[in-house]
């Protein structure tokens, strides 16, 4: 293995700031004297910095944040084409690589669903130092956004819920927005079930399947929904105190 090999091995850690003091500053002294190696972790500098960007992980009502792969892929194809990325592999593949820790982009990358996104990186490509654990810490700050995203949404709804008029014929409640929005965190819920699963959240499962069961009642409402139904409803949320739950979630999760 080459000085440039052994050294690239160490540059997602050394990015990420987790190499011991000896092994920066060999690194530091060989980036310092090869241009390539010190491009390269410019480049997973990048990447890095893409990954850590807010708004790559925001969703949106219409769900558009299941293009999150694409997002990314888009941002790497920007480089010039032909560069090399680190282990042999091109920086769009490498954001590939990145990406496929994440169980969204797995999914959509095994369906062929978006085309602009390369094909997975060989496995051996993962084993280099360093690498694994990165991926991992950004599959478990994925998570930790993606369940506070469907618990804000749920916050939220559960107010405007409470919160409806009594708008429509008959002197039935106007629910028609809160049904919508409860179908879509439904979808977003069965797309966060995966994430649930990373031990930094797990403990957010019981009360996320719980809305999930208040959003599927909800989501079988009528728009112009009876005063006893929304009664109904909202005695399940004061009961099971949900908001509350909800809150105390997001702060020991954030």
């Amino acid at each position: 293995m080459t000085s440039c090999e052994m050294i690239r091995e160490k540059l997602v850690l050394y990015v990420d700031g987790a190499l011991e003091s000896e092994e920066k500053r060999q690194v530091d002294e060989h980036l310092s004297a090869c241009a390539g190696c010190s491009a390269e972790a410019d480049e997973i500098g990048r990447i890095r910095a893409w990954l850590a960007d807010p708004e790559v992980f925001a969703p949106e009502q219409d769900l558009t944040w299941q293009l999150l792969p694409e997002k990314l892929a888009s941002r790497a194809g920007l480089l010039q084409d032909g560069k090399r990325g680190w282990a042999g592999l091109s920086l769009a593949k490498w954001a590939c690589v990145a990406l496929a820790i994440l169980p969204l982009a797995i999914g959509l990358i095994w369906t062929l669903r978006y085309q602009a996104i390369a094909p997975p990186a060989p496995a051996p490509a993962l084993a280099a130092a360093g690498n694994e654990a990165f991926l991992a810490r950004m599959h478990t700050a994925y998570a930790r956004e993606a369940t506070a995203q469907y618990l804000s949404g749920c916050h939220d709804l559960l107010l405007d819920f409470i919160s409806a008029d009594k708008t429509c014929v008959s002197d039935r409640y106007d629910v028609s927005s809160e049904v919508t929005r409860a179908r879509q965190l439904l979808q977003e819920k069965q797309m966060l079930d995966a994430e649930l699963r990373v031990p930094d959240v797990a403990r957010a499962k019981a009360l996320c399947d719980e809305l999930e069961s208040f959003l599927v009642s909800l989501s079988m409402a009528q728009e112009c929904e009876t005063g006893d139904a929304v009664h109904s409803m909202e005695q399940f949320i004061e009961s099971n105190q949900l908001l509350l739950r909800i809150n105390l979630m997001q702060s020991g999760i954030s």
